[in-house]
């Protein structure tokens, strides 16, 4: 019997399932644009629903299913991700609402695309529309800004909202229907999660017949190295409020373990109002309007990210730079540190219990076999201000841009 790439657990306690379809392709600019683009298109129509009205009106009636559909980052990789969270027919005392009447209407929706020029065009102003409004924000700008400047040299990896706008709006139909017709090859899994969640497998695996669902999901390795090019760039647009990006590369890939320190990291320095780097540069220094940092193990990065006072932007980096090599030299504050430490753990407990955490979990473990075994919440309570430590000397600045 053929190993397939479906997987939906008991649901014990919510009163909606979900189901997840997800196909893996390779991260480039041009897979990045048209995924964007075909997700807009899904959203709106289908072969089975020809109109915005009635995809919208179908969806209505199985008691509002909600449905998005996105591509996800994770590193060298995207994950086109089908989502649906729908009301658990046994909530429901209506004997035509059931799992086979809602995965035949996922199908239909998922496998059958269905665009002509027309809703081409609506698909592509939508998108334009969207892409205008994100980067009328400074915030979002720098952003993208700093992506393409991490990633100058490998242009396929610095898209990071929707792929080069440019090729949206030029998209034409034959381009999307080659586009279309390449998912069919690639890896496809189906998760979920239902209370009947042997009826439902069994539907999935009717109606997700296809090459895609037999082909290995998993990855050996999706990271992305980080350079050694340092660059340091500022652009003005004469805004009141100034963005200070700073980047940091990995040395050496991360394991699991550091992964949790990295997210410690984030916490410590910019976790809220008791963290680092808001103490220091928005406190002290009266010059911060926000203050960020997130590790991205995926592209081998830790960025810290600061809206702030023009004047104050060298200020700033002095305070971003005095206190990485204080961590590095082992100036932990440990009452900080724990502090941090419980307020991850907090996350953590909150995360387990809903349904969308629970699905993005069960994504990693089939995207990367190695994290089935993770303990993540175990692995919070054995973390160290050591491994902070250890952490921080793994990095290298590597990239500072400033909008102003």
């Amino acid at each position: 019997m053929l190993t397939t790439n479906i997987e939906i657990r008991k649901n014990k306690k919510f009163t909606t399932a979900v189901v997840g379809c997800f196909l893996r392709l390779p991260l480039t600019s041009h897979n990045l644009a048209f995924s964007s683009l075909l997700a807009r298109l899904q959203m709106n129509t289908s072969l089975a629903y020809p109109t915005i009205a009635t995809q919208q009106q179908k969806l209505a009636q199985l008691y509002d299913l909600q449905f998005d559909v996105l591509p996800q980052l994770f590193g060298k990789e995207i994950i086109l991700t089908y989502y649906a969270n729908f009301v658990e027919p046994a909530e429901i005392l209506n004997p035509d609402y059931t799992y086979d009447e809602i995965i035949e209407t996922l199908s239909q929706i998922i496998k059958s695309p269905s665009y002509d020029q027309n809703l081409l065009a609506y698909a592509k102003r939508q998108l334009e529309e969207d892409y205008n409004e994100l980067m009328e924000q400074p915030a979002n700008y720098a952003i993208d800004r700093f992506f393409k400047l991490w990633y100058r040299d490998h242009p396929d990896y610095a898209e990071n909202f929707m792929g080069p706008i440019q090729e949206i709006k030029d998209a034409g139909l034959d381009e999307m229907n080659n586009f279309v017709s390449s998912l069919r090859d690639v890896p496809m899994a189906v998760l979920g999660m239902a209370r009947d969640n042997n009826q439902l497998t069994k539907l999935v695996n009717q109606y997700f017949r296809g090459a895609g669902i037999i082909k290995q999901f998993e990855v050996d390795d999706l990271t992305i190295p980080a350079e050694n090019n340092p660059l340091e760039k500022t652009e003005e647009q004469d805004n009141a409020q100034a963005q200070l990006l700073m980047g940091f590369g990995f040395k050496q890939k991360i394991t699991y373990q550091g992964q949790i320190a990295g997210l410690l990291l984030s916490q410590y320095l910019a976790g809220d109002q008791s963290s680092k780097l808001f103490n220091q540069i928005r406190e002290e220094l009266g010059a911060a309007y926000d203050v960020e940092a997130n590790s991205f193990a995926n592209n081998n990065l830790f960025l810290i990210n600061a809206g702030l006072d023009p004047a104050k932007i060298e200020d700033a980096k002095r305070i971003v730079f005095n206190e990485m090599q204080r961590i590095a030299d082992g100036e932990i504050d440990e009452a900080l540190f724990k502090k941090s430490k419980k307020s991850l753990e907090r996350n953590t407990k909150i995360g387990l219990d809903g349904q969308n955490w629970q699905l993005g979990q069960a994504l990693r473990s089939v995207l990367f076999p190695e994290y089935t075994n993770f303990d993540r919440a175990a692995a919070i309570k054995r973390a160290t201000s050591h491994q902070l430590v250890d952490f921080v000397k793994n990095l290298f600045f590597n990239e500072s841009y400033i909008l102003k």
